[in-house]
């Protein structure tokens, strides 16, 4: 997929690459605002690029409203032998993050962000903290590579540092033919389909052994957990609702729902949860609902959502 894009002006030196399916447009238009709100000065410095499916145009429309946006269809071709539930929880875009390589032969900077993330602070000087061109956050637990795979790799290092690759910042200072780099990780993810248990994430940190590339730790604050503590999510940059646990049916954080409120409120395409109480008693047409957990599934969990949501709590 070796489409180029060129900067839209000769001071745009990043490029910011998202990602998602239509049924997460909301999801996206969050991230937008949140860029908007606290990286206007990052933002003067960069184009945001949005690889898309299933997206109509007056979305699209909607969310470049928010802030420019370049969009490019997407479709992964190697979905074949993939485990049922890398078909399930992942899905073709997650793969996107392999074509960020490509963007470094006419930007300086490349920086993949997460759809299910929460920008509530300035995130440019992440780009200062890759002196060997590509950064990930260290996991929090003392995991290792192996984990991303159900059995080892034969010709790599499975008790390497296992990283986390929802947010990836990466340089001109990486090595070698970017276009072969993300070219090597749509072969291997193909050739070790039915081995990939955290699919994108296992292939990428195997590139990095393949090509010798050093991995630069990024600072918590760039890929702070959502479970994490008040403490450390007042002190993030950016906060990370990973897995399953998303803002918009596990979480209550008071900016999140404010940008997606604003959105709804400017006729944005509504988060749609299809959780059946909501749906009988006609509360999913309010934002306060269709963003919350299931009160089946997470009776505590929902009950603590509204009584955060009632005093405005940040987290």
């Amino acid at each position: 997929m070796p489409t180029d894009f060129i900067p839209s002006s000769p001071h745009k030196n990043t490029a910011i690459i998202l990602g998602a399916t239509g049924n997460l447009a909301f999801a996206l238009a969050v991230v937008l605002k949140g860029l908007k709100r606290h990286n206007a000065p990052l933002l003067q410095e960069a184009d945001i690029i949005i690889y898309y499916q299933n997206m109509s145009q007056t979305v699209r429309d909607a969310l470049n409203a928010i802030v420019p946006c370049r969009f490019e269809e997407y479709h992964f071709p190697h979905m074949e032998g993939m485990l049922p539930h890398a078909l399930r929880d992942y899905g073709e875009m997650t793969f996107v993050r392999y074509e960020c390589f490509r963007f470094l032969k006419h930007y300086q900077y490349a920086l993949w962000l997460d759809a299910d993330i929460l920008i509530q602070g300035d995130i440019s000087a992440m780009r200062q903290c890759i002196p060997h061109g590509i950064g990930f956050r260290l996991e929090y637990h003392n995991d290792c590579v192996r984990v991303n795979f159900i059995r080892d790799i034969e010709g790599y290092r499975m008790d390497e540092p296992h990283y986390n690759a929802g947010i990836m910042a990466l340089s001109r200072a990486l090595p070698g033919d970017r276009d072969e780099l993300s070219d090597w990780c749509y072969r291997e993810t193909a050739r070790l389909a039915p081995s990939l248990y955290y699919p994108d994430q296992g292939i990428l940190l195997l590139m990095c052994q393949h090509f010798n590339l050093t991995i630069d730790p990024l600072p918590e604050k760039y890929n702070c957990e959502a479970r994490l503590g008040r403490g450390r999510l007042k002190k993030a940059a950016l906060v990370h609702a990973v897995g399953h646990r998303k803002f918009w049916k596990y979480y209550y954080f008071q900016e999140w729902f404010e940008l997606y409120r604003e959105w709804v409120r400017e006729g944005g395409q509504p988060c749609n949860n299809r959780f059946a109480v909501f749906t009988k008693l006609h509360a999913d047409r309010f934002p306060l609902f269709q963003a919350a957990p299931d009160p089946l599934r997470y009776p505590v969990k929902f009950l603590r959502y509204l009584l955060r949501a009632l005093f405005h709590c940040k987290y």
